[in-house]
């Protein structure tokens, strides 16, 4: 078996039905060190998260794989209609075992990976010793029904998230590896798994609140830092692209301008929320929107430090 806790390492590991993209790299592994582990959002692969792991490469060793069907990974067999949040930790948990990496874990999560590591997190709740939460999703977060609601698909219909939000812009990747980002997301494998996931996490939000992990304080005393991107701005730029390009009924608009309108408040109430998890936390601002990892990898890299500190200490 290859040892993934020394060197730089990639491969693919089964997990019974078919096999997923793993890699590790950083600083060789001590006893009891922890191994930083990547989980990214929807539809999301590693590539985006090369800026990010450059900077915490000289201090912690890190470890990430793409989901079923996702950038390296292979599709199951018969692949399922909906990929759901307990699903995806099912599969991380058995590559994990597969391949042989042990705990403990710092988690890195990111928008629907907030669902998906807090799924994790009741299958290992010993074995992770630390969380990082990047502009994360709750159980909460789509309170207002499945996601995208009606009227913002109807104005935002055709606009170009990456231009309209100012993500092209803002990326802090090589060219190189933008390029690689873009081309993932147009493989049509890894679109197709990608509505699969989409399909699956409108069942996420009630399978996570009967767990009652805020109620619990699941991590007890571990810490975890929460970082609040700036989503709202993005969906202000979209919604005044849309209405710039005459989309949307005068009804669609008029709902979207009043789910703007307390938006921030309420991102800020469920970010603040995931504090609750443990009793030591800290919650801190991205300048940049939804996408931090590629437009601030500094802050995340500095958060993720600040809890492998903790843990060190």
């Amino acid at each position: 078996m290859m040892d993934w806790n020394t060197g730089q390492k990639a491969g693919q590991i089964s997990i019974g039905t078919h096999r997923l993209y793993l890699s590790a790299a950083g600083p060789d592994r001590n006893p009891g060190d922890p191994i930083v582990l990547l989980m990214q959002g929807l539809g999301s692969t590693v590539a985006e998260w090369v800026a990010v792991q450059r900077l915490v490469l000289p201090f912690a060793r890190w470890v990430n794989y793409d989901r079923s069907g996702l950038g390296k990974s292979e599709s199951p067999p018969d692949p399922p209609e909906a990929i759901t949040a307990r699903s995806v930790a099912s599969e991380l948990d058995t590559v994990l075992k597969n391949a042989g990496i042990a705990p403990p874990y710092i988690i890195v999560c990111h928008s629907w990976g907030g669902i998906t590591s807090r799924e994790f997190l009741h299958l290992r709740p010993n074995n992770v010793v630390g969380m990082v939460f990047v502009d994360a999703n709750t159980e909460k977060t789509f309170d207002g029904g499945n996601w995208p609601l009606p009227f913002i698909t109807a104005v935002t219909k055709d606009q170009d998230w990456l231009e309209t939000t100012g993500l092209a812009e803002a990326q802090k990747l090589s060219s190189e590896e933008w390029a690689t980002v873009m081309e993932t997301q147009q493989d049509s494998k890894h679109q197709r798994a990608e509505a699969a996931e989409s399909k699956g996490h409108q069942q996420d939000r009630g399978l996570l609140a009967t767990k009652m992990q805020f109620e619990r304080q699941i991590l007890g005393d571990r810490a975890i830092s929460v970082v609040r991107g700036n989503t709202p701005r993005d969906f202000q730029r979209m919604y005044d692209a849309g209405v710039k390009a005459g989309n949307g009924t005068e009804e669609e608009r008029r709902l979207f301008r009043e789910y703007l309108e307390n938006w921030d408040e309420r991102d800020h109430a469920q970010q603040e929320e995931i504090l609750k998890l443990s009793t030591l936390g800290r919650l801190v601002r991205s300048t940049g929107g939804h996408n931090v990892q590629m437009e601030e990898p500094e802050l995340v890299a500095e958060e993720i430090r600040w809890v492998w500190d903790q843990y060190k200490e």
